[in-house]
């Protein structure tokens, strides 16, 4: 099958390579920033690279995949909409809060409409084949034939798929930000306190990466729940009132975060064992 990838930045173009691996033609790139498009066209072996989509770009294609900020997916729409589709193309786009509805194009079955998610952290620009979309998860949702080539694809990519309800998609988003930014948060944090430390940050990730693989493996084989450990899950009022001592002092912009997820833990905690007293630690937090 043929594909036109319609933005060439950070998702479009891992998945330029992602598909050229996976036996799909590349039809035709399309992207802004047109002579990074250039350079992954010769190296995906395509010739045909477009600052805009136009006719050129889509005749022959057998997926489009609108792969732009989520802001520009109905202008994107727009122009395609004033263009011939092929028939029987299905329209994609990899957004991973809006629905397939945001593809609102004329003469193009609702069964041919879809989102593509890649359920990964893409921070560049790829220029060769990252293998950062094989053994991953895509989150799909659309019609009838958009699902069923979407299935296809993450197959032939090495990889697997969450069939996503629309009505959820803004839900499943929200657990993949929490999966991946809201850790950041925390390890932005990091690099403040180990100034403190008088520790690299650096130094002091590798200190802690056993630490976090360890709770990442622990959700995996226990759950969430079973998986708390550290001062909230003890009802230990007397570490965590020391924490906010260090957040008032050096962090104050902290402190409602530290509390509020500390919240958080304090819901789970409880859920995991009526045993310790909390009543101290409800009183710190709020």
């Amino acid at each position: 099958m043929k594909v036109t990838i319609i933005g060439t930045g950070k998702a479009g173009s891992a998945l330029a390579f992602a598909l050229k691996k996976a036996g799909f033609g590349i039809n035709a790139l399309v992207g802004r920033n047109y002579s990074a498009a250039v350079k992954i066209g010769k190296k995906t072996g395509c010739s045909s690279v477009y600052r805009k989509a136009v006719q050129k770009s889509i005749d022959g294609s057998d997926i489009i995949l609108i792969s732009v900020e989520d802001s520009n997916i109905k202008s994107v729409s727009g122009e395609l909409g004033r263009l011939n589709i092929p028939d029987n193309a299905v329209i994609l786009h990899t957004s991973g809060v809006f629905t397939s509805g945001e593809l609102k194009i004329k003469g193009v079955k609702k069964a041919n409409l879809g989102s593509f998610h890649p359920v990964q952290t893409i921070p560049f620009i790829s220029l060769s084949h990252s293998r950062l979309l094989e053994g991953i998860y895509f989150g799909i949702e659309g019609g009838e034939k958009a699902l069923r080539i979407m299935k296809s694809m993450a197959k032939k990519m090495r990889s697997d798929f969450l069939v996503i309800p629309g009505k959820a998609k803004a839900e499943y988003h929200l657990s993949c930000v929490l999966a991946s930014n809201f850790v950041i948060s925390n390890f932005y944090l990091n690099s403040l306190l180990s100034r403190e430390l008088g520790i690299s940050e650096s130094k002091l990730f590798r200190s802690q990466k056993p630490l976090l693989m360890n709770t990442i493996e622990n959700i995996g084989k226990y759950g969430a729940v079973k998986s708390i450990t550290g001062p909230v899950s003890r009802g230990d009022h007397e570490t965590v009132k020391l924490h906010l001592g260090v957040l008032h002092r050096k962090y104050p912009e902290f402190i409602e975060y530290y509390k509020s997820v500390s919240g958080v833990l304090l819901k789970a905690a409880k859920r995991k064992s009526s045993k310790p007293d909390f009543k101290k630690l409800i009183k710190l937090l709020g």
